[in-house]
């Protein structure tokens, strides 16, 4: 399908903005930049352009990414004055803390968002020693509520769900139960939303009927850009110009709402 010109990808819209991808994808995640308006990938020129005077206020919400230095070898002596280094030796970040737990990072990271562990106490942004000495005898109980496994991306998602059910589910299914707010996101990778799998097959089986449903329905209801001017006798070049004129816009999957087509013929 031909895309519209005025449009955005990830890619094309972080430049836009002026802010990486990286943190575009965290801010849509984070429901601080809406999901795309085009196709469930592109952002059209009308959403994006109420974006930039938010940009600061969505980069001041998302935390800073922080490289974490290994804790230096315990000295012989406390140094005069004392060094930096040795500060940091009584302290921890989220790559030594998870390992002190025995955790893998992206479970930590779960336990924190829940509250399971406290939040840096240091002006560093670090864990105190003492903050989580209490820890290690709660590690079974984060392990409970985080899970073992971080969560599948909305394709490998509706590939399970396809399995598990018997169901012709795909991406797009996965994307509108989240939209709905069925199914929530349980982490990001790279800035992608993750679903737990207890999540998945948790899910009430008519709501996955449903979603599926409701595609099939709208794909049967509208045209891409070639099945709309094939329907006109047009060329698609002048059935896209001739749909914006008229305020005819894509729907999901960049398809047009077949009666809005079929009144074009009237114009």
């Amino acid at each position: 399908m031909s895309q519209n010109r005025a449009d955005f990808g990830p890619v094309q819209l972080a430049r836009w903005l002026g802010i990486e991808e990286s943190q575009l994808r965290r801010a849509q995640n984070r429901g601080l930049i809406p999901p795309p308006d085009i196709d469930d990938k592109r952002w059209s020129y009308a959403l994006a352009k109420t974006l930039p005077d938010r940009v600061d206020d969505i980069v001041a919400a998302l935390e800073p990414q922080r490289e974490e230095p290994a804790i230096p070898a315990p000295g012989s002596g406390p140094a005069v004055p004392r060094a930096r280094g040795a500060h940091r030796a009584e302290t921890m970040g989220p790559v030594q803390l998870s390992r002190y737990l025995g955790l893998k990072k992206w479970q930590l990271q779960r336990a924190q968002e829940r509250g399971l562990v406290p939040e840096p106490d240091t002006e560093q942004k670090r864990w105190s020693k003492e903050s989580v000495a209490a820890l290690p005898d709660r590690v079974d109980e984060i392990l409970a509520a985080v899970g073992d496994h971080p969560g599948l991306g909305s394709e490998k998602a509706a590939e399970h769900l396809a399995q598990r059910t018997g169901l012709e589910v795909e991406r797009a299914d996965i994307q509108l139960l989240a939209e709905q707010g069925t199914l929530r996101p349980v982490g990001d990778f790279r800035g992608w939303p993750l679903y737990a799998i207890a999540d998945l097959d948790g899910l009430d089986p008519a709501d996955v009927t449903a979603a599926i449903s409701d595609r099939h329905a709208w794909v049967e209801a509208s045209l891409s850009s070639e099945e709309s001017a094939q329907l006109l006798g047009w060329p698609v070049g002048k059935f896209e110009v001739t749909a914006e004129r008229h305020g005819l816009t894509p729907g999901r999957f960049g398809r047009y709402a077949r009666g809005g087509v079929e009144r074009l013929s009237e114009q």
